[in-house]
């Protein structure tokens, strides 16, 4: 191969062979001896090859590569001799023009691909008719052109099940399958679509792809994965943005700079949760000093960690390749990155406070501390914060509890007298006379930099309710230096009531036991925007000249001391019509989720060294439908599963496995495995255990115990068998250190890594866990409780239809009774939740 290879080579370069002196070796003697193992047919390492002519970029890349200018060196033998690399720069200049990348390109409008419109070499599939619109279009074009169809449409039982898995993550009931069997109305499958678009679980089963795309957690990650027990109202913000189909725009813009450009929303602070979704480095940015080389390389891979997220998740480029050097492959230089940091340089990490009409659930999660009730106003209560080491404290600010279930008493539990004491010594004393109650309005006490540990607050006469007498706090802050040392501290208390949504825990957890008010953690807030400049390697300590804000492409932002504005700078551009890399990205990712392949297989890399389209035309006529149409990606699901292409069984065809192993041309449906939510949700569903009850903190699957390096247990039984921990398991408090065990056997996505495409893998090890789990065998067992008010004849049936939404067959329920007779019913539960029919989707 190399041979022939070889000939056409000798035969492109014979004018300049011809030139060269007897003496000195012709490029192609060159290129045989020193390149061709590595950059011909048989092996193109990086992606490039010699076997024709170079684009102007590759070009340049080679010319610097041979004359070592560069950090890439070829070859890696050894340096060119200076009679070799002359003929090897002559060859190399013989380049042809470049062809722009097709993701680089603009937008290609082309035909609907409506009856009136169909070319003519596209003839009707067998059976007539074309399915919904210009996507059975596209795909029947190249289907024909190999001479292949479409698959028959799969059974009514099978669409259902798999539409109520694409679109909620969810199997249906038996009776929305005997509904919908039996429907014999013309639109009976468009009005199952909508049903399920408008369904809850719609936001939380594509919420949860979206948190798996810009790597959402609820704990810091790195050596000490400290806890954000208020980064969950992101992810509320996510799943509600998509039930209310928020056009794409605005989901984009509001992620970015929501705060700035609707600063008359308020839910914009919470869906700018989005910048600062991914890990965070606690060490580097709260521990080591400032003014170090290793804080700025700290802040400059957080900042490296922001622009991965906005320009992976909405445009799908690889633009961190560029941070040490020009991007080796696409138009993606230095300097553009380094303006992409500039925009996100004003960006610190702190909790942020939020206002009613932003939560997104009403109601705070939790009132605050309250002590045991008395029948006598003078009886002493104190509580106390300690905090881990002494620190300087700037304020001590304390928050009048006005609880969910007493919303109309402000100041709940305010003591009548008090003292307040820093490491014994008091500091306020309110003992001698009645305080007024402070309703609603905190009470400061400024405490100047005083360096302590304990504080501790006592109540020496408590508050009156009705005929007996408390004392209550919603919560305690300790700032200093602008930061809530009270978050870290340990709160004790001579007594406590513990109970619902009181507890010592929560009187520094964050919220202020106001209906409508809470904390975002880690948040974006605004600051002065520190200069960047552009680092010679990605060096911190080689800086050369400092870039202004702006984007790919030579795209300038004003260079404005407003940190706001550089990022809605950034939102506008992204979501601008002329912007095809965002249109083609959000289509691309919807038609993967229906599909299990991308029409580009490498979602989050459209550059050269991704995927190229199967179908090209197609993904330009959807990302222009898309963008023109309203950006509702309901309406998109609606064009992608109404079309006869996903309505496919997933049936082989002889020939078409022949011609298409992969089924890249999607002549049949994909079967699909559920991933592991799905699978936990299913089992909750199944069993009949599964609360519905949406948001608000995360769920805990583990116990914790807070210590220098937290340490989160997945082995606690007690939490994997709690009924409070039923719910969707989008809604877990997510650990990106210590992944749970089950989920993480059946390929959850990691958070600390951009997921666009989580793995599918099938192991021993899964068949293990779904057979001997705790939770498998605490859910067989209530599953069994489900079905044993039914009479015996009944049990089987009833638990096939709730488990696989089908009957068993004669066989299967003789089978199966006289299992269950020898090892009872809990046992044929566990059996069913192990069944391929069970875990996947056909």
């Amino acid at each position: 191969m190399v041979r022939h290879f070889l000939c056409g080579v000798l035969l492109a370069l014979g004018t300049v062979a011809h030139a060269q002196p007897p003496s000195q070796p012709t490029a192609a003697a060159i290129l045989k001896a020193r390149c061709l193992s590595c950059h011909g047919p048989e092996q193109a390492a990086a992606g490039v090859r010699f076997d024709k002519p170079l684009t102007a970029a590759l070009a340049k890349k080679v010319l610097t590569a041979v004359a070592y200018d560069s950090t890439i060196k070829m070859p890696p033998s050894g340096k060119l001799a200076p009679n070799e690399l002359a003929p090897l720069t002559a060859w190399a200049r013989t380049t042809q023009p470049e062809k722009p990348h097709w993701a680089f390109s603009p937008l290609t409008p082309a035909p609907r691909g409506d009856n009136k419109e169909l070319p003519n070499r596209i003839s009707p599939p067998p059976g007539g008719g074309w399915g919904a619109g210009f996507v059975d279009h596209y795909l029947l074009a190249k289907l024909q052109a190999k001479g292949l169809h479409f698959s028959p449409e799969a059974d009514r039982r099978t669409l259902i099940r798999r539409l109520s898995f694409d679109l909620t993550g969810l199997p249906p009931t038996p009776a929305e399958i005997a509904a919908f069997v039996s429907d014999k109305r013309p639109d009976a499958y468009e009005k199952l679509v909508d049903r399920l678009l408008a369904s809850p679980g719609y936001g939380e089963r594509w919420g949860r792809k979206w948190l798996d795309l810009v790597h959402y957690g609820d704990t810091h990650g790195y050596d000490k994965d400290k806890r954000r027990d208020n980064a969950w109202p992101y992810r509320d913000w996510v799943i509600g943005a998509l039930n209310k189909d928020l056009p794409y725009s605005q989901f984009v813009q509001q992620q970015v700079a929501g705060d700035v450009l609707t600063p008359s929303d308020p839910s914009g602070i919470v869906a700018t949760g989005f910048l600062v979704a991914g890990p965070w480095d606690f060490v580097g940015q709260a521990e080591l000093r400032e003014g170090t080389v290793d804080k700025e390389k700290t802040r400059a891979l957080d900042r490296d960690d922001i622009v991965t997220n906005v320009m992976a998740t909405f445009n799908s480029v690889t633009v961190h390749c560029a941070r040490c050097h020009d991007h080796k492959f696409d138009p993606i230089p230095q300097k553009d990155y380094y303006r992409l940091q500039a925009v996100f340089s004003g960006i610190e990490r702190g909790d942020r406070t939020y206002a009613e009409g932003e939560q997104p659930t009403p109601g705070s999660p939790s009132n605050g501390y309250h002590s045991a009730i008395e029948k006598t106003a003078e009886v002493e209560k104190w509580v106390q914060l300690s905090l881990p080491k002494p620190q300087p404290l700037d304020t001590l600010r304390l928050l009048p509890a006005r609880p969910t279930d007493f919303a109309d008493t402000p100041g709940f539990g305010f003591p009548v007298r008090f003292k307040i004491e820093v490491d014994g010594v008091v500091v306020d004393d309110q003992t001698t006379a009645d305080f007024p109650n402070p309703g609603n309005a905190p009470y400061e006490i400024k405490l100047a930099g005083k360096v302590g540990r304990v504080v501790r607050i006592t109540a020496t006469k408590l508050w009156p309710r009705t005929g007996d007498f408390v004392f209550a706090l919603a919560e305690v802050q300790l700032l200093s230096g602008g930061k809530n040392l009270g978050r870290t501290a340990t709160v004790s208390a001579r007594d406590s009531i513990q109970a619902g949504r009181w507890s010592t825990a929560f009187l520094n957890d964050g919220f202020d036991s106001r209906s409508g008010f809470g904390k975002l953690t880690y948040a974006a807030l605004p600051h002065a925007p520190r200069t960047i400049s552009l680092l010679n390697r990605g060096e911190v300590e080689s800086p050369k000249e400092a870039v202004g804000p702006g984007a790919l492409f030579g795209t300038v932002f004003p260079d404005t001391p407003d940190e706001g504005a550089r990022r809605a700078a950034l939102a506008r551009w992204l979501t601008s019509k002329d912007n095809a890399l965002t249109w083609r990205s959000i289509v691309n990712r919807v038609w993967q989720g229906h599909f299990g392949r991308g029409i580009v297989e490498t979602l989050s890399d459209f550059g050269r060294n991704g995927a190229e389209p199967t179908h090209p035309e197609l993904l330009d006529a959807l990302a222009l439908w898309f963008r023109d149409n309203g950006q509702s990606l309901k309406k998109l699901h609606r064009l992608i599963v109404t079309s006869r292409a996903y309505k496919q069984s997933v049936a082989t065809n002889p020939k078409a496995e022949l011609l298409d192993t992969d089924n890249h041309l999607l002549w049949r449906q994909n079967r699909r495995r559920l991933e592991a939510e799905e699978v936990r949700d299913s089992v909750l569903a199944v069993s009949g255990a599964l609360d519905r009850r949406a948001g608000g903190p995360g769920f805990a699957l583990f116990a914790f115990k807070d210590d220098h390096s937290p340490i989160y247990d997945h082995t606690d039984l007690a939490h994997i068998t709690d009924p409070a921990t039923f719910r969707r398991t989008v809604y877990r408090f997510t650990v990106r250190s210590v992944p749970n065990p089950l989920l993480d056997c059946l390929d959850c996505a990691d958070p600390s890594i951009n997921t666009p495409v989580r793995n599918t893998t099938l192991t021993a090890l899964q068949s293990l866990a779904l057979l001997n789990d705790p939770f498998l065998i605490d859910q067989s067992e209530r599953f069994a409780k489900r079905l044993a008010t039914l009479p015996k004849n009944q049990q089987v049936t009833e638990a096939f239809r709730l488990a696989l939404g089908r009957s068993p067959r004669p066989t299967e329920h003789a089978q199966t009774l006289a299992f269950v007779q020898k090892n009872g019913l809990e046992n044929l539960c566990r059996l069913l939740f192990n069944t391929s029919e069970f875990v996947f989707v056909d």
